[in-house]
C-alpha cells in the first residue's frame, strides 16, 4: 500500500508538472501573439519616423534649391521693364515655376507684404506677418537670415496638401515657392530612389518601399529591383502604409520571421522552465547571466555602430563641397581614435560671398565626446546661419554651450569666415592648435615649392597663424571673444588640424609636435605633393602617414583631424 502510494503522489506530481508545463506553453505563446502584433506596430512607427526624416531632408534640399534658383533670378527680373506690371509679372512668374516644377511662387517686401506671386489674385492681397496658419512661419524669415521648410499639409484656402519652401533675400524681403503632392513627387523623385537600398526590418526578409502615386516602386530594399509595380503582401505578411512628402512608403515583415523568433522564445522559455524544476537555481542563474550578459554586449555594440554611422553622417564627406564655386578648395578628414570621437569639421555658406570654415575637439573621447560634439556643432552653425559677426557668434555659442553643461565638457575651436571677393579671413581661436599658412611667396629664397615638378607653379612659405586665443567653448559663461583677420592671396592655403596630430607619441614617448608637422609638410610640398588633386587633396592623407609612421606600435592616442582651404581668388591661379 505504502509503495502504491508513494506510486500515486508520483505521477500526480508528474501530472501536476505536465498539466503546468502544458499552460505556461499556451500562455506564453498567446502573451508572445500578443505582444509581437503590437510590437510590430510600435516597429513601424519607430521605422515611418526614421524614414521620415531622411525622406524630407532630401525633399527639403530638392526644393530649397529651386528657391534658390528663384531668388537669383528674381535680382534679374526686378530690373526688367515688367517687373512693375501684375499682370505680367505673374505670367513670367507662372512660366518660371512650370519650368522648375513647382506650382507657386510667391516673392514678399521687407515689410512682409506679397508684392509678386504666379497667382494674380494673390498679389497684394496676403501680409505674412497678419496671416494665420502656414503663412505665419514665413514672416520670420523678415528677421532671420535663414531657410524655412514645411512638410506637405493641407492648404487652408484651396484644401489641397501643398509643401512650402521660402529663403530670405539679403536686401529684406523673401521668396517662397509651393508644391501640390503631385509636383513635389516629380520633383524629388530622383532624389528618394534608391534610398531604402540595404534597410532591412525584422530580420533580412523585411524591408522598406517607396513608390510613386500610381505604385511604381522607386526604391526597394535591393539594389536593381526598382520599377516594378507594388503588390499587397497578402496575409503572410505585416504590412503598414504611410504617405510621407507626397511618397507612398511601405514597411513589410514576413510572418514567417516574427513566427521564428516567437518559436524560439516560447521554447526557450518552456526550456527554461523544465529546467527550473529539474536543475537547482544556480544553473539557472548561470544561464540567465550569461544570456543578459551577451545581450548586454550586443546592444552596446550595436548602438555603438549606430552613434558611429549617425556622427559619420553629420560629418560633411562630399568634395567639392560647394559644386561650382571655383574661389575656394575646400577638402577635410577624420580618423577616430574609438568607435565614435569628438572631432569635427565644417563648412558653409554664412551669407553671399561668406564661408565659414572650422576645425575642433571636444573633451574626452566616446560617446559623451560625440554627443557634446553634435551639440557644438549645431550650436555654431545655428547661430553663424545668422549672418551676425563672427566675434558674436562664437561668444553667444560659448554661452549655448556653457549653460547646462553638467559633465563640464568644452570644445577647442578655430573658426573662420573667408570673404569670397577680398580672400579676407576673420577668426575666431577658442583654445585651439594655431594653423599653418601655406603662402604664396615670389622670392626664391626659403621657399618650398608646391609642385616641383610644375616650375609654372608658384612657391609657397610656411607662416604660423598664432593670435593670441581665447578661452575654449563650453568652459565658463561671460566670456567675450575677440576677431582676428588674415588676408589671403590668391593661392594662399590655410592647413588647420587637431591636437591628435601633433600629440600622438612614439614607442619612447615622443610626442609629434608642431615643428615635426612644419618639417613634413615642407618636405611633402617639395617633394611634389600638390595641395589640391582635383576634389581632393593628397597632402592632408601624406600628413596622417607622416604622424602614423611617427607612432608606429603605438595605439592611436587621440581623433586625428584636418582641413585644408586655399583661397584661388575671383580669377585663375
Amino acid at each position: 500500500m505504502k509503495a502504491t502510494a508513494q506510486r500515486k503522489l508520483v505521477w500526480r506530481l508528474v501530472g501536476a508538472v505536465v498539466i503546468a508545463f502544458t499552460a505556461s506553453m499556451i500562455l506564453t505563446w498567446i502573451l508572445h501573439e500578443r505582444i509581437t502584433k503590437k510590437e510590430m506596430y510600435r516597429l513601424f512607427d519607430n521605422v515611418f519616423k526614421d524614414v521620415q526624416v531622411d525622406i524630407r531632408e532630401r525633399v527639403d534640399a530638392r526644393m530649397l534649391r529651386q528657391a534658390m534658383f528663384v531668388r537669383d533670378r528674381y535680382y534679374e527680373m526686378r530690373e526688367e521693364a515688367w517687373w512693375g506690371d501684375p499682370d505680367e509679372s505673374s505670367r513670367r512668374l507662372r512660366d518660371l515655376a512650370n519650368e522648375l516644377g513647382v506650382d507657386e511662387i510667391c516673392i514678399a517686401n521687407e515689410a512682409g507684404l506679397l508684392t509678386h506671386s504666379a497667382r494674380r489674385e494673390e498679389v497684394g492681397a496676403l501680409d505674412f506677418t497678419t496671416a494665420e496658419g502656414q503663412a505665419r512661419e514665413f514672416a520670420s524669415l523678415l528677421s532671420d537670415k535663414y531657410e524655412v521648410t514645411q512638410p506637405l499639409l493641407p492648404n487652408s484656402l484651396r484644401g489641397e496638401m501643398v509643401k512650402y519652401v521660402g529663403v530670405w533675400l539679403p536686401d529684406g524681403g523673401f521668396v517662397q515657392v509651393g508644391g501640390r503632392e503631385k509636383s513635389v513627387r516629380n520633383l524629388a523623385r530622383t532624389a528618394v530612389t534608391g534610398l531604402t537600398h540595404g534597410w532591412h526590418v525584422s530580420g533580412d526578409d523585411g524591408g522598406i518601399y517607396i513608390t510613386t502615386g500610381n505604385g511604381t516602386i522607386i526604391s526597394h530594399p535591393v539594389e536593381g529591383r526598382e520599377g516594378g509595380q507594388w503588390r499587397d503582401p497578402g496575409e503572410d505578411s505585416y504590412c503598414e502604409k504611410r504617405v510621407i512628402e507626397g511618397f507612398p512608403v511601405y514597411i513589410v515583415i514576413p510572418k514567417r520571421t516574427a513566427i521564428v523568433e516567437r518559436r524560439v522564445l516560447v521554447t526557450t522559455s518552456a526550456f527554461l522552465n523544465g529546467m527550473a524544476l529539474v536543475l537547482a537555481a544556480f544553473l539557472v542563474g548561470i544561464v540567465i547571466a550569461h544570456y543578459v550578459k551577451g545581450q548586454l554586449a550586443a546592444q552596446r555594440k550595436k548602438e555603438m555602430a549606430m552613434a558611429a554611422e549617425i556622427q559619420e553622417s553629420a560629418i560633411p564627406r562630399t568634395f567639392p563641397p560647394f559644386p561650382g564655386e571655383r574661389r575656394i578648395d575646400i577638402f577635410a578628414d577624420m580618423n577616430t581614435a574609438k568607435d565614435v570621437g569628438g572631432d569635427f569639421y565644417d563648412f558653409y555658406f554664412s551669407g553671399p560671398k561668406k564661408v565659414i570654415f572650422l576645425i575642433a575637439d571636444v573633451s574626452g573621447k566616446g560617446v559623451p565626446a560625440a554627443l557634446f560634439m553634435m551639440r557644438a556643432k549645431a550650436s555654431i552653425k545655428g547661430i553663424a546661419q545668422t549672418g551676425r559677426p563672427l566675434d558674436e557668434v562664437v561668444t553667444e555659442a560659448n554661452e549655448a554651450l556653457s549653460r547646462d553643461n553638467g559633465a563640464n565638457m568644452f570644445v577647442t575651436a578655430w573658426i573662420g569666415e573667408i570673404d569670397l571677393e577680398t580672400g579676407l579671413v576673420t577668426y575666431v581661436n577658442a583654445g585651439h592648435n594655431p594653423p599653418i599658412l601655406l603662402k604664396v611667396e615670389s622670392q626664391k629664397s626659403n621657399v618650398i615649392s608646391e609642385r616641383a615638378a610644375i616650375p609654372s607653379r608658384r612657391a609657397l612659405c610656411i607662416e604660423w597663424v598664432k593670435e593670441k586665443s581665447g578661452p575654449m567653448l563650453g568652459f565658463m559663461e561671460g566670456v567675450s571673444y575677440k576677431s582676428h583677420t588674415l588676408q589671403l592671396k590668391p593661392g594662399d592655403a590655410l592647413y588647420l588640424y587637431t591636437d591628435g596630430i601633433t600629440e600622438q607619441p612614439d614607442t619612447k614617448g615622443e610626442l609629434f609636435g608642431e615643428e615635426r608637422l612644419e618639417s613634413d609638410i615642407a618636405g611633402l610640398l617639395e617633394s611634389g605633393i600638390a595641395l589640391f588633386d582635383g576634389e581632393r587633396s593628397k597632402i592632408l592623407g601624406a600628413v596622417l602617414a607622416c604622424v602614423r609612421a611617427h607612432g608606429l606600435g603605438v595605439e592611436q592616442a587621440d581623433d586625428c583631424t584636418q582641413l585644408l582651404m586655399r583661397y584661388n581668388g575671383v580669377g585663375d591661379l
